[in-house]
């Protein structure tokens, strides 16, 4: 990540997904389904590793597949916060 990484679990989230998953930067919205974004099962499986080692928190593949970024986002902040 770049040194100007946006300090919200959301942003870092997106951060993500366009830096390290070449989503287009236009799609990655708050309101994107999940599901749209990480189309492929591969692209889940990268990204729940992916959150772990960035953010520290384990994530299912389900919960990759279900809800929108934002709802994502909101679910692994709150992980954080609990820890």
């Amino acid at each position: 990540m770049t040194t100007s990484a946006p300090e919200t679990v959301l942003g870092l989230i997106s951060e993500l997904l366009v830096e390290r998953f070449d989503i287009p930067s236009d799609e990655v919205r708050a309101d994107a389904p999940m599901r749209d974004l990480l189309a492929d099962s591969l692209l889940v499986v990268e990204m729940a590793i992916t959150v772990h080692e960035a953010l520290g928190v384990k994530v299912e593949e389900d919960e990759l597949r279900g809800g929108t970024l934002a709802e994502f986002a909101a679910s692994v902040d709150a992980r954080r916060a609990a820890r």
